[in-house]
């Protein structure tokens, strides 16, 4: 904006601004010379104000900030929005009146689009008063606590209610903040440039914005990251932090740090606005003896053994020292003596008595490599462990740990040396912390910059590393890079973690040959209910790379893939959206850049694409074309059925599978895990043919997909068939053949060689379609002979009394691995009801449309007694973003914790199969609320385990209500549910005991 305003004054190439940009050359000049004259005998000069955060070329912060969407139109409409509001919730701005701009600050209060904002004016001595009569009087409402001459944008106030409004159970809502002077920039938008501003490089000093993090408890003790720019419920002001208040002096910003420690809250409570909503005059960032004195309050509260010191860049916790805690270091190496030294006096300088250390070299075993540790390391008296296998990161370290004895393992690569001396009593002080899963320092390279800050999935490809090359010290558009920061995972050059945390998780991920297991460590640290993070107190010196090179294995990268997807695709939790991840220094995002799916789309060399259902013509015609079956075919399938009598068994398997996006979700993942059921019951070997078009062929891609889902499966033949153009000759002769989808059941009946042909029949396809060319055809894949292996008794009576197949079915079961009860949260009748719908707008079955209007008749009727959140594979419309919390894609593993924490989930469905959901959140103790649809009879069972609601929006949202005011029914349901699963859904293996007798001895074909 700003520069249109100067585009229009001093157009470029004109006289006008050569002389302008001249005679300002001319000032700046005569103002440095000036300045140098009068320090010509300085005196000690004060500590220089750090210098604003660079920003990427093509875009900057002040042309993103007047991109946001606070203008008139859009502040009109949210006005109106108010007006129809149901129970709209108030807001209280309380602005402590401690010298600054009160009448600033109320008159952004006063302009507010929400209209229910309270406006109180107090003085810090009144504090506690005010505190104890909102907590009483007005517990549930929101407190927005300003300090006198803080801003808030006009749309303020309407984002953070819709928030509360959104999920009712939210204690804290914060968002981002930047300096008052770049909040002029929008003034100069509509009011026109102020005096003596012309170009662009005026402009940068002004701009100190704050983009904050997702919620992260361990960098909240150490730093204020939040400041000032938050609400709380009302119920959770506490009058003895304003009571503290009123010693310290103006401009301190203790009160609001006291106020966030002292909340109770977890994950789920709380709410990130990645939004630049308010401006404030100062910050305060300052370590003083009081900052001190609140942070250790905290911990003694909370039974840390660890006092706070001041820091650098905040606060750094200081561990009571655990001597007697025994340590095991794992250095894994190729016997690069070099490096090796470096680690040995990282190890030494550490001085913990009780380090044991163990060494798994790569190298070659020899009387001198072993005399030589005896001669470098004999006061560490290591292990060494000789390791003459194909060197694989993963497993390596496994061996390590698995000889290792200690409490707390530490992985270090031997090209770490000597930083802080304080460096393995941080760690090991923070891994002992049982919210704690994996921890590592801040790394510095040789040239003495970050080498390592935190990992950010998504950040220059698969994931990076924060703040990488930038100086310590230094401030950035995320706070100071010396703060200690809650992270996703940690590199595996220094990590700790406790040795019940990695055997709970699985250890390193031994798929992963080089790159990416420490990532995934951390990951399933995250999913197992831990938090990581990253110490700046302590860092340690790394030479990236010296110890395996730049070369990253394919394999990996495609492994990393599936195990990172989740976040790929819905944002690293602790790196703003609005933060460009092209970059390691935190920049603002750029719209000209390409997004995470054409980055991805690049890297994995396919389209990566979200799928939405359609029906085009020239998908009908293309499959019309590769779905030829005249009535000979059906013949011949079925007079070589004729021609093989009684049990044959059955040693290989040719598997028809379709093109997948994701092995671990719907029916591909059940066609997976029948096939590792074979493998690992009946040594059978499963060939998998994917029918795919003429480019997705890269056997990468599946064989790691396939490999992520079920490990057994990692070294079954794959081979890619084009459908367009497939030659069944090259199919190779099995014992059995299986079509997965009606696509490829035109494959397999065609294909010569197979000894008997079969058909997993996991719905009744032809309902995907409207009548036409596609319903026609996969209708017809019925009357093709095969032999129908059915999910459930309902498909294969269709199978068999509409089609005259022979068929035999299996029941689903559940994976009681990630679906089950243990931790399940407990109802709290003071919580507001929690109820999950599957948010899956591209597959037209699951009736999102329908759901969608449900939802809203749902919030219009209980208003802030429900929370409804959603996770599907794709977002949701944005007129639903006031009404739902959307989770995204989850991680297969993540979706049993999210069932666990719902009261009701609604399983939505019209077609003969009624997908698993029911049954996982049957086992997951939630009641379940689905469609009248006969075909579920075999499970759902209305106002026994279940409430059946009829295929009507209003009649869904009336069972929804009615469930959510009946608590003693939610838990009769759950219970009955949970019954029923453990009777008949429990154990796969159970379940699919009956597939392979089937596959030997069909029976007589019809």
């Amino acid at each position: 904006m700003v520069r249109r305003l100067l585009e229009r004054a001093l157009p470029r190439e004109t006289r006008r601004r050569r002389l302008v940009s001249r005679a300002m050359a001319i000032i700046r000049e005569a103002r440095r010379a000036v300045r140098r004259t009068q320090t010509a005998e300085p005196p000690a000069e004060p500590e220089p104000e750090p210098a604003p955060p660079r920003q990427p070329a093509g875009v900057t912060y002040r042309d993103w900030y007047c991109r946001l969407p606070a203008d008139p139109s859009v502040l009109s409409i949210q006005r109106q929005w108010f007006d129809e509001w149901v129970r709209p919730l108030k807001v209280w701005g309380l602005v402590v009146d401690d010298g600054g701009d009160v009448a600033a600050t109320e008159t952004s209060l006063h302009s507010q689009t929400w209209g229910m904002v309270e406006v109180v004016k107090v003085e810090a001595g009144g504090l506690a008063e005010e505190f104890d009569r909102l907590s009483q009087d007005c517990p549930r409402d929101l407190v927005v606590l300003l300090r006198a001459g803080d801003r808030l944008r006009p749309d303020a106030v309407f984002q953070i209610a819709r928030a509360a409004w959104r999920d009712p159970w939210l204690e804290l809502v914060y968002w981002d903040d930047d300096l008052a002077d770049l909040a002029e920039v929008w003034e100069w938008h509509l009011e026109g440039m102020p005096e003596g501003v012309y170009f662009e490089e005026d402009l940068d000093r002004l701009s100190r914005p704050r983009l904050k993090p997702g919620w992260s408890p361990d960098l909240l003790v150490c730093a204020n990251y939040i400041g000032r720019a938050f609400a709380v419920r009302a119920r959770c002001l506490q009058a003895e932090a304003a009571l503290r208040y009123r010693d310290v002096g103006a401009g301190d910003d203790s009160l609001w740090w006291d106020l966030l420690l002292g909340l109770d809250v977890v994950d789920q409570q709380v709410c990130r606005l990645p939004a630049v909503l308010q401006t404030v005059d100062r910050r305060d960032d300052r370590v003083e003896s009081h900052h001190l004195e609140l942070v250790n309050r905290w911990l003694s509260r909370q039974g840390w053994p660890a006092r706070a010191e001041a820091g650098a860049g905040g606060v750094h916790l200081a561990w009571v020292p655990a001597q007697d805690v025994p340590v095991s270091v794992i250095i894994a190496t190729r016997h690069n003596r070099e490096l090796l030294e470096g680690a040995f006096d990282l190890v030494r300088a550490a001085d913990h008595t009780a380090v044991e250390l163990i060494i798994v070299d790569n190298g070659v075993r020899s009387d001198g490599n072993e005399a030589w540790y005896q001669a470098q390391a004999a006061d560490l008296n290591p292990q060494v462990i000789w390791w003459d296998e194909p060197f694989n990161y993963s497993a390596v370290n496994n061996r390590g740990a698995a000889q290792a004895t200690g409490e707390v393992l530490v992985f270090l690569n031997d090209d770490t040396s000597p930083g802080h001396p304080g460096w393995l009593d941080n760690l090991v002080g923070w891994a002992r912390r049982p919210e704690i899963g994996v921890v590592g320092s801040q790394l510095i390279d040789d040239d003495g910059l970050i080498q390592f800050g935190g990992v950010v999935i998504g950040m220059t490809g698969l994931a990076g590393h924060l703040f990488q090359g930038m100086a310590p010290h230094s401030e950035s558009l995320m706070g100071s890079t010396d703060w200690t920061r809650n992270t996703v995972a940690v590199t595996g050059a220094c990590l700790a973690v406790r040795r019940a945390v990695f055997e709970e998780i699985g250890g390193f991920d031994e798929r992963l040959e080089l790159c990416g297991s420490d990532v995934v460590l951390g990951l399933q640290a995250r999913q197992a209910g831990y938090r990581n993070m990253v110490s700046a107190a302590t860092p340690v010196v790394h030479r990236e790379s010296a110890t395996r090179g730049p070369h990253i294995p394919e394999g990996d990268v495609f492994a990393s893939y599936w195990a990172y997807q989740r976040w790929l695709m819905g944002g690293d939790p602790y790196f703003s959206p609005n933060l460009s991840a092209a970059h390691p220094e935190p920049k603002v995002y750029c719209e000209e850049k390409p997004g995470v799916l054409s980055q991805l789309t690049e890297m994995l060399g396919r389209p990566m694409e979200i799928f939405y259902q359609r029906n085009e013509t020239g998908e009908a015609h293309a499959l019309a074309f590769a779905s030829e079956a005249d009535r000979a075919l059906a013949e011949s399938v079925r007079q070589g059925h004729r021609g093989v009598v009684g049990r044959q068994e059955v040693r290989t398997v040719n598997w028809f599978v379709p093109e997948f996006q994701n092995p671990f979700y719907g029916g591909i993942h059940t066609v997976f895990r029948l096939a590792d059921h074979l493998t690992r019951n009946h040594g059978v070997e499963n060939r998998f043919m994917v029918m795919a078009g003429p480019e997705n062929h890269d056997e990468r891609w599946y064989r790691s997909g396939i490999t992520a889902a079920f490990e057994s499966l990692a070294e079954s033949p794959i081979a890619h068939h084009d459908s367009f153009a497939f030659d069944p000759s090259d199919v190779p002769a099995a014992d059995a053949a299986i079509a997965t989808m009606w696509t490829t059941a035109y494959f397999a009946a065609r294909t010569p060689g197979q000894r008997r042909r079969f058909y997993l029949i996991q719905d009744f396809e032809p309902m995907f379609y409207p009548a036409g060319t596609l319903y026609a055809l996969a209708e017809h894949s019925y009357r093709l002979g095969l032999y129908g292996l059915c999910n459930t008794g309902h498909l294969a009576d269709i199978y068999r009394d509409r089609y005259d197949g022979v068929a035999q079915h299996f029941w689903p079961a559940v994976d009681d691995t990630v679906f089950h009860v243990r931790g399940r949260i407990d109802p709290d009748p003071e919580r507001p009801v929690t109820v999950f719908i599957y948010s899956r707008p591209g597959h037209l079955r699951n009736c999102w449309e329908l759901a969608a209007r449900a939802v809203r008749l749902v919030k219009d009727e209980l208003a802030d007694d429900v929370r409804i959140v959603t996770a599907g594979s794709w977002a949701f419309p944005e007129h639903m973003d006031s009404l739902i919390t959307h989770m995204g894609q989850l991680d297969y593993r993540e979706t049993g914790p999210l069932y666990r924490s719902c009261d009701i989930g609604v399983a939505l469905t019209t077609s003969e199969h009624p997908s698993y959901l029911p049954l996982e959140l049957m086992a997951c103790g939630t009641a379940v609320v689905a469609f009248e649809n006969p075909a579920g009879d075999w499970l759902l069972r209305h106002d026994h385990n279940c409430m059946q609601s009829p295929q009507t929006a209003d009649g869904l949202a009336a069972e929804i209500v009615a469930l959510v005011r009946d608590p003693a029914r939610r838990q009769r349901l759950a219970q009955q549910g949970l019954a029923d699963i453990a009777s008949r859904h429990a154990r796969w293996d159970l379940n699919l005991h009956g597939v392979y007798g089937f596959l030997c001895d069909p029976g007589p074909p019809q």
